[in-house]
């Protein structure tokens, strides 16, 4: 109710209904928003932060922004060894190792002349055939086994681990013989069994089990290594 000052009268002046837990807020009120809740102010953490008229937002993220740490992956550069000036060649640096050990491969001095090749022995049937063993100073024997200065391990079992023959080379006759070794398998020279030292022609052929070996000789009558000594 409204009295009229001047009239005295009373009347009753026309109310806005709003809803429980609202309140229309003036239009002269700080943070009033059309679109919004009516009632309601931002506050607390949920509040977006008031942004004045004619500044603009800052770029930065706002304090207490969680921060993303990337681990970039680092190159390793291998620092280049100084050269001295004028020195244009690339070196090979071999570790000591390495070294050492290339020394002990390499053969001494005089080496290559210690077993001289004398002649061959090629494989010309069984199943080593096509391959090429070389003779050299001495006695040479033949067999399957490690010990075998002339290894034969080409897979003919016929053939005596150790010593199944011998093709031995004589310097100072310039000829080649050729004895059984002793096993129970015996060398044929052609038919004939060898039982006694035979000599060795050249082109010959002889069988040690399943295997013929054809003898091709390096020295002889018209060279030997002794002849190299004189000159």
């Amino acid at each position: 109710m409204k009295r009229d000052k001047e009239t005295g009268e009373t009347f009753e002046e026309p109310t806005s209904k709003v809803r429980a837990g609202e309140h229309k807020p003036s239009a002269d009120s700080p943070g009033a928003s059309p679109t919004g809740p009516v009632g309601q102010s931002p506050s607390g953490d949920d509040a977006a932060p008031t942004v004045p008229i004619g500044r603009a937002r800052e770029s930065s993220p706002p304090a207490g922004a969680d921060e993303t740490t990337v681990d970039a992956p680092i190159r390793r550069v291998a620092r280049a060894q100084p050269r001295e000036p004028g020195d244009s060649k690339t070196r090979l640096v071999v570790p000591a190792g390495r070294a050492a050990e290339a020394r002990q491969k390499r053969p001494p001095s005089g080496a290559a002349m210690a077993d001289p090749v004398a002649g061959w022995l090629v494989v010309i049937a069984g199943p080593g055939k096509g391959l090429a063993c070389q003779l050299g100073y001495g006695t040479n024997t033949l067999g399957r086994g490690e010990d075998s200065r002339i290894r034969l391990d080409f897979g003919d079992d016929q053939i005596s681990r150790d010593a199944h023959a011998t093709v031995t080379y004589d310097p100072r006759s310039r000829k080649f013989f050729l004895l059984h070794g002793g096993g129970k398998n015996l060398t044929y020279l052609g038919d004939e069994p060898v039982l006694a030292p035979t000599v060795l022609a050249a082109m010959q052929d002889f069988s040690v089990g399943e295997t013929t070996l054809r003898f091709v000789p390096f020295c002889g009558p018209e060279f030997d290594w002794q002849d190299t000594d004189a000159e």
